[in-house]
């Protein structure tokens, strides 16, 4: 468990490579996260925690991703009796959000409770043209079948509104070769244009305990994901004094249909061997998921102009033509799993694991590519865990997995990269202090992958602007994390994390250079002692070494590093508790306004992140 990953847009990143595993509940789904299908964009207000997996997962997932995996723990309908939570916040940039959250039993004996969420939330862009609206409605209910039976049911609707978001970055050179320095409010969209989405899942989860021992536990979810986008896309270099220089792409018209389906059915319990108590699981899952991208190019398409007084109003919008098929696949993985916890002495234990995965890609003929079925079947991904309790503090570990991870990346010719495959290995001590309030660990891992995907300049894949990925082989990545979590006393609680690794390839070069190789964290609460009580203050620092990608200058021709030098993004919190139900909140994220790229270099463009942030809020426990 840790919380060392850079965010790059919608993208989340975890040791120098992408976070692609998303679970709900522990049940792994399928996603893409460069099409915004919904789990990557959902809003935390349905779920009660964040679970962040460090390392590689293959056992809970199949894949082995050596970043991390995120579990996304649902709201419960827990409460027996009337509760809840009513909360308002206000922004800069005109951001209103607000949240009720209230449960409840739904009987007299509260045998049958429930659990409803409703959220809203909007903000401006920090560019010069640009808002977005959530609106979210999250239902779920239990109930006690028996005393030895629990069914879940539930739903939500997630819709999200963008309007005049940007495709695409900021052009990073002039036509004279020398780089650009726009303000960060500049914006390559228009006030056209706009990504939506509609999110929507139903869910059933089924629990049985047979006896002491033993609980068998049955889950499905179902979701589909609607979009609908019209993007501008502009690309080029701009003149310093004239702003001539830069086109409209005549794509972006975009349609989007996801659905999915995943069913779970594991046993989990004890059993005994060696004269002690020994854990186990066992289950069987399958996912999945069928998405269809449709697309039109404009056939007029007006030009932009003075790019330097472009401020993405009073722009018509194109002309489009008729859509098209742009890409459309069915992903399915059908896996059995396993593990077991054996304690062999009181200091030593061992956990022993397997999962075997059937996936398949069905790729239909669409516009850049043609038909293709990929499968890979009876794939075995083992895992093997040790662990030594040297004392009641201090706990040492070790384990390895095999990594096996489908890639849907495309090379210039249109054909998938080949699979993912690799070992992972990590070793650690965990240290537990005051009955674990304060947790402490240590740990050094290392990564060897082949195939491992890694941009091939500022090529794209053939007849399409999509970019295109290239094989990096023997791809490794090893390096050490440190994190303390928890509370120094009563009234101090604090998270520091440190994360330093190198990622090269067999020939020694070094690969994901867009990823800070170092990463610091840290985040403190402290509420004030006596007449003070009532107030409590709090701030972290996260920190990032520097990065850098290639390009290429348009008038040399000849590739340049673009940097980001490393930055540290403040933050800062006040609470007063002015009664036990009531309380506000202020919130100031990049306190020192701090000037950083989400994006370096990709299609020789640049994109700026978040600058200073203030929020206020207000909660009411009732």
């Amino acid at each position: 468990m840790g919380s060392e990953m850079c965010i790059r847009d919608r993208y989340y990143y975890s040791r120098g490579f992408e976070v692609n595993t998303i679970m709900i509940d522990g049940v792994p789904t399928l996603f893409d996260p460069g099409w915004g299908t919904g789990e990557n964009s959902a809003n935390t207000t349905m779920y009660e925690q964040v679970e962040v997996i460090k390392g590689a997962t293959g056992l809970m997932t199949g894949s082995g991703n050596p970043s991390a995996a995120v579990n996304l723990v649902r709201k419960r309908a827990a409460s027996k009796e009337l509760k809840g939570t009513a909360e308002l916040g206000l922004g800069n940039r005109n951001e209103i959000n607000a949240t009720i959250d209230v449960a409840s039993g739904l009987n007299d004996s509260g045998s049958v409770r429930g659990r409803a969420v409703i959220h809203r939330e909007q903000q401006d862009s920090f560019r010069d043209v640009g808002d977005s609206t959530q609106n979210i409605i999250y239902a779920t209910t239990e109930a006690d079948l028996s005393e030895d039976t629990l069914l879940t049911l539930g739903g939500s609707i997630q819709e999200n509104i963008n309007n005049a978001p940007t495709w695409g970055g900021i052009p990073g050179w002039y036509d004279d070769g020398t780089r650009t320095n726009y303000d960060r409010s500049k914006t390559t969209a228009a006030d056209w244009a706009y990504w939506n989405t509609t999110h929507k899942n139903v869910f059933a989860e089924l629990r049985h305990t047979l006896n002491n021992n033993w609980d068998i536990n049955a889950r499905y979810n179902y979701g589909t994901t609607d979009g609908e986008s019209r993007l501008l896309y502009v690309f080029g270099n701009p003149n310093r004094d004239t702003g001539e220089g830069i086109s409209a792409y005549a794509g972006g018209n975009f349609g989007t249909d996801s659905e999915y389906s995943m069913i779970d059915v594991f046993a989990s319990g004890s059993y005994q061997l060696f004269d002690r108590t020994q854990e186990a699981s066992f289950g069987l899952s399958r996912s999945e998921r069928h998405f269809t991208a449709y697309s039109a190019f404009a056939d007029s398409v007006a030009p932009i102009g003075d790019f330097n007084d472009w401020d993405g109003k009073n722009y018509p919008e194109h002309v489009w033509g008729d859509r098209f098929l742009y890409e459309e696949q069915t992903d399915t993985q059908t896996a059995l799993y396993g593990s077991t916890r054996i304690s062999l002495t009181d200091k030593f234990s061992t956990i022993v694991g397997a999962r075997i995965t059937n996936q398949e890609v069905d790729r239909k003929e669409a516009a850049y590519n043609a038909a293709q079925i990929i499968e890979h079947d009876n794939i075995f991904t083992p895992y093997l865990g040790l662990l030594y309790a040297f004392n009641d503090t201090y706990t040492g570990y070790a384990s390895y997995t095999e990594i096996f991870f489908p890639q849907n990346e495309l090379d210039t010719n249109g054909s998938s990269l080949e699979p993912i495959s690799g070992d992972s290995f990590e070793l650690g001590v965990k240290a537990g202090f005051a009955n674990d309030q304060l947790i402490a660990t240590a740990a050094i891992f290392k990564t060897v992958q082949d195939n491992l995907a890694a941009l091939d300049g500022t090529n794209t894949v053939n007849g399409s602007v999509d970019q295109a990925y290239k094989e990096a082989e023997g791809a490794t990545s090893e390096g050490y994390e440190l994190e303390l979590v928890g509370a120094l006393t009563e009234d101090l609680e604090v998270q520091i994390g440190w994360t330093k690794y190198e990622v090269k390839d067999a020939d020694g070069e070094k690969v994901n250079t867009e990823q800070p190789r170092s990463i610091f964290k840290s985040y403190a609460s402290y509420q004030l002692p006596a007449s003070l009580s009532k107030v409590t203050i709090g701030g972290g620092i996260n920190w990032e070494s520097e990065s850098y990608a290639s390009a290429t200058n348009p008038v040399s021709g000849n590739p340049e590093k673009v940097q980001q030098d490393a930055f540290a993004l403040v933050s800062l919190m006040a609470k007063y508790q002015f009664s036990p139900e009531f309380s506000t909140r202020l919130n100031i994220e990049n306190a020192t306004d701090e000037t950083y790229y989400t994006n370096i270099g990709t299609f020789g463009q640049i994109a700026y992140g978040s600058p200073r942030t203030v929020s206020l809020s207000a909660k009411y426990d009732f």
